[in-house]
């Protein structure tokens, strides 16, 4: 059971949400060529009090003719939560 997070201030957040943007995207773009890729938007939406609340979405607008699978943005999510996971046992748990 992971430990309790110390008190996150406002430049904690910052981070964290910038943190969550660019390893979502890393990882679309590592699997992806970049000229396939109309549109990557992703959006993160940090709250803490008492607790961690995180909201992310992705949405990945590919060229018609591209072949990609259906479930990369599932997985972006997934990785992205999980290295989440890390970076708060790294730098913000007690």
């Amino acid at each position: 059971m992971p430990g309790k997070l110390k008190k996150l201030s406002p430049e904690d957040l910052n981070e964290i949400s910038d943190f969550l943007s660019s390893t979502a995207q890393d990882y679309i773009l590592n699997q992806l060529p970049t000229k396939e890729i109309n549109d990557l938007d992703v959006k993160s939406e940090i709250s803490y009090d008492e607790e961690l609340d995180v909201d992310l979405s992705i949405d990945l607008q590919v060229d018609e003719l591209c072949i990609w699978e259906e479930d990369l943005v599932d997985r972006a999510l997934e990785h992205t939560f999980q290295a989440l996971e890390n970076l708060l046992d790294d730098k913000y748990r007690v």
